[in-house]
C-alpha cells in the first residue's frame, strides 16, 4: 500500500498512483544526502523539521502512518476491510494524508498556480541512514511516526503491510519552502486568503482546513486534509455501478466538505476579532454572510431562489477531461530548489515554460437543490459529520451510510 525502498532512481515516480495529479520526488542530483538542524514542530499527521539540502534551507514535512480514520476510507470498526491491503490501497493513493498532499500539489503545479501556497519542491522517502539521522539527533523528542497527533504509538501501523523485502515501508516526507507562521492578519490579508481558498476550488481542490494556525508568510500550508479532483468521492464515472441514490448522497457529501472550508474561514476570523480587543485590528470580511447571527440582505425575502443554499465554487466544474489535459502539460521531476534571498531555497532549477489555467475572480456560485429544512441547517450550522463511509469491491469504490 506504501510506497516501497526504491532499489534505483527509476523507482522514484511520481506518485500517488491513481488517476489525478501526481507530485514527483525531489532530485537530489545524486544520493540522498539531509542536514536535520531544528524540529520545528509537529501535527495530526506529521512532523517538520528545518533541514539542509545541498546548501538551501526548507522545511521537510515528515508524515506519520496515520490510523484508518484519520483519513477518508472503510470504517475503523470494519474488520472485513482493515487489513485487507487491497481494499485499503484504493483509498490509500486518493485520501491518506500523504497521498493528499501530493494531489493538491500536483494540482497546483500542473495548473501553474503554485503561489497560491507554501512552495512545494517534491517528495522524499527517508532513507535507513537519515532515519537513523533524524531519531538520534531528536531522541529526547521520542519522535514516534505511528498513529496519530492525539494518540501516538497505539498501533504499529507502519509495519502492517510490509514491502518486498519484508522490510516496514520508508517514512514518507515533502520539501517544502520555510517560512513563518503568519503572527498578523488584516483585512486585506484576510480578503487575499479567502480568494485564494475560491481559486483553490476552482482548481478541484478543496476541504483544506482553513486556519490561521497553518498559514506559513500568508499562504496555506498544509494539504493533508485535501480533496482533489478526480476523487471516488466528486467523480462517480470512476465506478459505473454506482446508483442514482449513492450519487446524490455523495454530492451532498461534496456540498458539505466545499461549504466548510467557508465556515472554517469565518470560524478563524471570528476567532481573530474574539482575541483582539483594539478595533483597529478587527477583520471585517466573511465568506458567507447570513450565517450564524450575521446580518445580511440573504432570506428575508420568502422567495424560492432565497431559500436555495450555496457554496462559492463547485469544484467539480474542473471536469476530469481538463484535469488530465493539465496532467499531459505537468513538469516531470522534482526541483532541488535555488538559493534565493536569505538562502531559504526557491524554485526548481530548470526554466519551463507551462501553461496556466485562467481562474476568475467571481465564479458561478454551487446552488444546491434540497428541501427548505436541509438548506435552512445548511445556512445555520458550521460544523459537521461525515455521513457516508467507504467500501471497495473489484477494484470499485461504494459509499454507504456511516454507522
Amino acid at each position: 500500500m506504501y510506497p516501497d525502498w526504491p532499489q534505483s532512481p527509476a523507482d522514484l515516480v511520481p506518485l500517488p498512483r491513481c488517476d489525478g495529479p501526481k507530485l514527483s520526488a525531489f532530485d537530489f542530483h545524486g544520493p540522498q544526502e539531509i542536514e536535520f538542524l531544528e524540529h520545528l514542530g509537529e501535527g495530526g499527521h506529521s512532523h517538520v523539521f528545518k533541514v539542509n539540502i545541498l546548501g538551501c534551507v526548507y522545511a521537510l514535512k515528515l508524515f506519520r502512518f496515520v490510523y484508518d480514520d484519520d483519513w477518508l476510507g472503510p470504517e475503523a470498526n470494519d474488520d472485513e476491510d482493515q487489513d485487507d491491503i487491497k481494499v485499503l490501497s484504493a483509498f490509500y493513493e486518493y485520501s491518506e494524508p500523504f497521498s493528499a498532499e501530493c494531489r493538491a500539489y500536483g494540482r497546483l503545479q500542473e495548473a501553474g498556480h503554485e503561489d497560491l501556497a507554501v512552495p512545494c519542491f517534491g517528495y522524499v522517502l527517508l532513507d535507513e541512514r537519515h532515519e537513523r539521522a533524524v531519531m538520534d539527533k531528536f531522541s529526547d523528542l521520542d519522535l514516534d511516526f505511528n498513529g496519530n497527533g492525539d494518540y501516538p504509538g497505539y498501533y504499529d501501523m507502519r509495519s502492517r503491510f510490509l514491502g518486498r523485502d519484508g522490510r516496514a515501508p520508508p517514512i514518507r516526507g515533502i520539501v517544502k519552502a520555510l517560512g513563518r507562521a503568519e503572527e498578523h492578519m488584516r483585512t486585506s490579508d484576510a480578503r487575499r486568503i479567502l480568494r485564494e481558498v475560491v481559486s483553490l476550488q476552482q482548481l478541484g481542490i478543496f476541504h483544506v482546513d482553513v486556519a490561521h494556525r497553518q498559514l506559513i508568510d500568508g499562504k496555506i500550508a498544509d494539504f493533508s486534509t485535501a480533496v482533489t479532483t478526480p476523487h471516488f468521492l466528486t467523480n462517480p464515472e470512476l465506478n459505473p455501478s454506482l446508483t442514482p441514490e449513492w450519487i446524490s448522497a455523495m454530492e451532498f457529501e461534496t456540498f458539505r466538505f466545499c461549504l466548510a472550508d467557508y465556515w472554517q474561514f469565518d470560524d478563524m476570523v471570528e476567532e481573530w476579532n474574539d482575541e483582539h480587543d483594539d478595533p483597529r485590528d478587527k477583520v471585517k470580511v466573511s465568506a458567507l454572510p447570513g450565517t450564524r447571527g450575521r446580518q445580511s440582505t440573504y432570506g428575508l425575502r420568502s422567495t424560492p431562489s432565497r431559500e436555495r443554499v450555496y457554496s462559492l465554487v463547485d469544484p467539480r466544474r474542473l471536469g476530469w477531461g481538463a484535469s488530465a489535459t493539465l496532467s499531459s502539460r505537468r513538469v516531470a521531476g522534482g526541483g532541488t530548489g535555488q538559493k534565493g534571498d536569505g538562502g531559504t531555497g526557491g524554485v526548481s532549477g530548470r526554466a519551463i515554460s507551462k501553461p496556466r489555467r485562467r481562474l476568475v475572480a467571481r465564479p458561478p456560485r454551487w446552488y444546491y437543490d434540497c428541501d427548505p429544512q436541509t438548506a435552512a441547517k445548511l445556512k445555520t450550522t458550521r460544523g459537521y459529520s461525515l455521513t457516508l463511509s467507504w467500501w471497495a469491491k473489484d477494484g470499485l469504490i461504494f459509499p454507504r451510510k456511516r454507522r
